[in-house]
Parts: structure tokens; sequence; C-alpha cells
């Protein structure tokens, strides 16, 4: 089959004859991929490895590079493993990527997002950016006809959003600051609406994001490279800062900034994918009585649930975060080479299918 295959750091390549899927299990189903997004997270795997691991095998799923990447998917069902009922061949689907164990304490609770095992189905084994792939038939949210499937493969960065905005406790009212303006970013501005925020202040770097921040609802966007947003910033909260501030922005310093933002006895969602020591001054966190809130990943019957039900009824349109649409043997050289340099895109998708792209 087609299919965009990460072998190690800065090596990404396009593999127009690779085995398909794996025989299915009996709780699994096979999925034809319409589209997938190059996530923000496999630009870090691409550019200095962050996820999928390369020389040694993940301990639950046993894989390791080379594999298929992408976690960020809609299709719809080819073939349903010998135990799965309530899904039909051909349903139209959006997908959680986590697949859990079962076992740990946090399944037995109900909280698969939490799973201690959980794999990533694009990450630490074969994902979406190819003509089909394997999930549990628990992962597979059916999607309404009006749905269209490019919208429905957000439906995962949405999901990471709405869970930050659920543990942050955004209230009616509530002033919001959201740090970057990525996908996430721009994904945790419409959550935060949704769920309340009088005010969502987007701080961005300018040009065609923060045009985006704008049309996904921000009130008000603030340019960090321009001068004097610190003290728009303080006139909109009233010198004190902002009840909840969510980080998306990847980056140690965007971390710490929002920490900064965050009012006496605020909130500070922290959702940044780094592997690095952030310094706090912890007489602010403790004087202040800030609270740091971590924030990771999602579940089918939760957040990827909510997600397609705000997307289906147009509470939330993700259609200014699409930003392009490709064909699979594009991906590296028109996706991950171009996410490289071009800060105009935002989120690009791929499709196994030519004849979808315009």
């Amino acid at each position: 089959m087609k299919a965009v295959v990460f072998y190690n750091v800065g090596d990404i390549r396009y593999e127009p004859d690779w085995p398909g899927p794996r025989p299915l299990k009996p709780d699994e189903v096979r999925i034809a991929t319409s589209w997938c997004g190059i996530c923000g997270t496999d630009m870090e795997d691409y550019k200095k490895g962050a996820i999928i691991p390369v020389g040694h095998p993940h301990p639950e799923s046993g894989r390791m590079a080379p594999m298929v990447i992408g976690h960020e998917y809609s299709g719809h069902i080819l073939e349903l493993g010998s135990a799965v009922k309530g899904l039909e061949v051909g349903q139209r689907v959006a997908l959680e990527c986590v697949r859990y164990c079962g076992r740990c304490y946090w399944c037995k609770n109900g909280d698969y997002a939490a799973c201690i095992n959980q794999v990533s189905i694009g990450q630490v084994d074969d994902g979406g950016m190819a003509e089909s792939f394997n999930v549990p038939a628990y992962n597979c949210v059916p999607i309404p006809d009006w749905l269209p499937d490019d919208e429905a493969a957000l439906a995962e960065p949405l999901a990471v959003m709405l869970r930050g905005v659920r543990k942050g406790r955004i209230q009616v009212g509530d002033v919001v600051t959201i740090v970057g303006s990525g996908t996430i970013g721009l994904c945790g501005i419409a959550a935060a609406k949704v769920a309340g925020a009088s005010q969502v202040i987007a701080l961005t770097h300018g040009g065609s994001r923060a045009e985006a921040a704008r049309k996904m609802g921000a009130t008000t966007v603030l340019n960090t490279h321009e001068e004097g947003w610190r003290e728009s910033f303080l006139d909109l909260t009233h010198g004190m800062g902002s009840d909840v501030v969510i980080d998306t922005g990847g980056n140690t310093s965007a971390v710490r900034l929002a920490v900064e933002l965050t009012r006496r006895q605020g909130r500070c969602v922290i959702n940044s994918v780094i592997d690095a020591d952030v310094s706090f001054n912890a007489l602010d966190i403790m004087l202040n009585e800030k609270e740091l809130i971590g924030t990771c990943a999602h579940q089918a019957n939760r957040e990827i649930s909510w997600a397609v039900q705000l997307m289906s009824d147009r509470r939330i349109d993700v259609r200014p975060i699409i930003t392009d649409r490709i064909y699979i043997a594009d991906a590296v050289e028109e996706g991950f080479r171009r996410l490289l340099t071009d800060r105009s895109q935002i989120k690009i998708l791929v499709t196994p299918h030519r004849e979808w792209v315009k």
C-alpha cells in the first residue's frame, strides 16, 4: 500500500509499496484512510525526535521505527474483527488514536486517556498516513453525513483542547488566554469560547495565524513580537492577569510566559510537548496560589465524541485551521519539509486518494 514512513530524525519517506496492516485482532477494525493530518508532534519527531521509538521497541506495542506515521485521521470501515459489534463496514468514522491497556489503575477506573501503558497509533504503532490501518473498535466514533471527512480528521487535535479546557475548569465569564497559535492553540480558542469564556486572548506572532485566531473566536489577538502587548494584556485583564491560561506554545519560554500571565489564584494548563526542564519562580506560584495543570491525550467516549458533536452542529468550525490538502506521494516535500519553513501553513491534511486533491 501507499504509506508515509518514519525511519529516523530527518528521515521520513513516501513508500509506494509498503506492506499492508497485520491481520485484525478480534476486537479491531480496519480503516480505509480518508485524511490524515500532520501534527506538530510529528514535526518534532521529524526535526529532533520526540515520541516515535528509534533503536528500541516501545514496551507496550513492541514496535519501533520504521513505522507508518500519523495519528490525526478520519476514514471508513473496511473490515470488522470477529468480535466487533455495533459497527458496520462502510461506516464513516472519526478516530481516537490511543489504544489503552485495560489493566492499569486508570483503565480500571474508566480514565482511559490516562492509561499508563497507552499506545498512540501513529506514534508507537503503525498509523494512518497510509491507505489503511488497524484500530480497536472502541476508537471509532461514527460521523454524520453532513460532516466532511477532512474536518472529521481534526477531531483528535480538537479533543486535546476539549480535555485541556475541562481540566482547566473554565467557567462562564472567565478571561482565558491561549499562548500559541498552532493547531492546538486555535482549537483551544474555540473550546474556551464553547465553555463560556467571556474573553479569549490569543497570543501569536502575527501573520496568517493571527487571522485564523480571530476566525476561531478570539476576542483579542496580541502579537508578542510587537512592543506594548504586555500593557494591552494587563489592560484587558484589569491588571490581574488571566483567570485561565492555556499553554500550547511548544517551548520553554512559552510555558514560563503562561505561568507568568496567570492571575493570583488562577489556573495554568500546560500542553506543550517538550522534553526539557522549565524553570519557574516558585515564590510567585506559592504566594499567588497559582495552580499548574498538565493535560495530555483524550478518549473516544469523551473528548473525541464531544469534538465530533461540536463540529457536526457547527458550534466549532475547524475550517480556518486547514490550510492545505495534499496527495500522499507529496507528503514529504509539500507537507513535512514545507512546514519547516512556511509559517502560513497550519494544518496540512494528507490523503491517499489523488482525485480528492484539487
